[in-house]
């Protein structure tokens, strides 16, 4: 004879948990460098070329910004890019963040934002959070 006993357990995670959690894992990511950066291309619309003016968050500016391989992204100003969302924008890199992601879900742009508020204090706080 057999005998299976299976014990559940229930575990609730406060918000300030679930943020300092998320915080941890992102502590590689508090010490970026950051630069402006001004982007200019040509909108067919307009018939010519338009500026697209950010804040760019780089792990190391020496060797990342002439490949423009930036972590995380700023738009303060209104462009072409971003119509229709709410400024300021923080855009993060899809393929830097592609392990922690998973684990947070549709939590984790919420979480990226208080984060980055939090650890970068921007002149004005990110109101949208989008990935590229």
């Amino acid at each position: 004879m057999f005998i299976f006993i299976f014990i559940t357990m229930n575990y609730t995670i406060t918000d300030n948990r679930l943020l300092e959690a998320f915080s941890n894992l992102m502590n590689e990511y508090s010490d970026l460098e950051v630069t402006d950066k001004v982007y200019d291309y040509y909108v067919y619309e307009k018939g010519g070329y338009v500026d697209f003016n950010v804040m760019n968050y780089y792990k190391n500016i020496d060797e990342d910004w002439e490949d423009d391989i930036w972590i995380l992204q700023v738009q303060y100003e209104e462009g072409d890019i971003g119509v229709g969302l709410e400024l300021p924008i923080l855009r993060y890199s899809e393929w830097e963040f592609r392990n922690i992601t998973p684990i947070f879900g549709d939590y984790f742009e919420t979480l990226l934002k208080e984060w980055f508020n939090k650890t970068y204090s921007p002149k004005t706080p990110i109101k949208t959070v989008h990935s590229y």
